[in-house]
């Protein structure tokens, strides 16, 4: 039987979170769903606690399987969801209740839409430390596509895609451990991306010491390798170009990423990172002004660099 809408909801080792993520899900204003809850190999409660609510509400559903990644516990959970929109939400994080239900609203009123996400808090599980799109001029509604290639504009804990849409991009790359939903979204806006909306913050994305974001040198590796793959598919001309240059300055941040460890014992690497980035990419012109700056360190403009460099990749 259809359903308007299925949840897929990976989880490895998330114990201390997910009770708190799954009444989330229960009380959601819009009923109509099914939760699919993928129990990656964990070695702690949270099969225990997913089964604890498939007793107390037949929506719930647990699979399990070895562990094996967020993508293949997303690709068994959507393998087996029968809803017209599939929903994303990670075990760590939360939804506010009305989320479901102004997506679905947002879906009739925007019939040709084929991707669905809401704003939504960064949190600490006590505090809200900010929302997503603060800038309400940078909401990215509508054709996307272009913007997307630069960065991952979507968090996935508030994305629903169609299900047809889903199937037409083909399954979440199993060798991705981090950045596959960009790589799924890029997928998704090759062959076309309408993106509709909800202005309003209706999750919450938590900020823990051991979530896998947190780790910027795999991170920007894996960016660099999305990128790859995509310029190995077939691109028209200006969207090639883009990726090209997305390409460039992934490579460069992941060379300022690799130093950033290393700012303490070995400044001088600093300048040798600089220039490799800006070599990556010559028309980020700001690079070539931090290598300059990294050969005069004493100078009020290397403090600004060094700041950058701890700060951001």
């Amino acid at each position: 039987m259809k359903l308007p809408v299925s949840i897929v909801i990976p989880a490895y080792n998330v114990g201390p979170f997910l009770d708190e993520t799954l009444s989330s899900v229960q009380q959601q204003t819009f009923c109509q769903f099914e939760a699919i809850i993928v129990d990656d190999g964990s070695t702690d409660r949270t099969a225990e606690i997913a089964q604890k609510f498939m007793g107390q509400d037949s929506r719930f559903v647990l699979l399990r399987q070895p562990r094996g990644g967020a993508s293949a516990a997303r690709n068994q959970a959507v393998n087996q969801a029968r809803g017209e929109w599939v929903a994303f939400l990670d075990a760590d994080d939360v939804w506010l209740p009305t989320k479901l239900a102004a997506q679905i609203e947002l879906s009739k009123q925007e019939p040709k839409a084929n991707f669905l996400f809401t704003d939504h808090f960064f949190w600490d599980g006590r505090s809200d430390l900010g929302r997503r799109y603060s800038d309400d001029r940078k909401f990215p509604n509508g054709d996307v596509g272009r913007g997307l290639i630069f960065f991952n504009l979507f968090g996935p804990l508030t994305v629903m895609v169609r299900r047809e849409t889903l199937d037409a991009a083909g399954p979440f790359d199993i060798d991705l451990k981090l950045a596959e939903d960009w790589d799924c979204w890029l997928r998704i806006a090759d062959q076309g991306l309408c993106a509709k909306g909800v202005r309003q913050s209706l999750a919450r994305y938590r900020r823990w010491p051991g979530q896998k974001s947190g780790n910027a040198i795999p991170m920007q590796e894996q960016k660099v390798r999305v990128l790859e793959k995509a310029l190995a598919r077939p691109q028209c001309g200006s969207r090639r170009r883009s990726y090209e240059r997305s390409l460039q300055i992934a490579r460069g941040n992941l060379e300022l990423a690799r130093t950033r460890p290393l700012l303490e014992i070995q400044p001088g690497v600093v300048s040798a990172a600089a220039w490799r980035a800006w070599r990556h990419c010559p028309t980020r012109m700001k690079w070539l002004l931090w290598y300059f700056a990294t050969l005069w360190p004493n100078s009020p403009c290397a403090g600004i660099v060094y700041h950058k460099i701890r700060t951001k990749w």
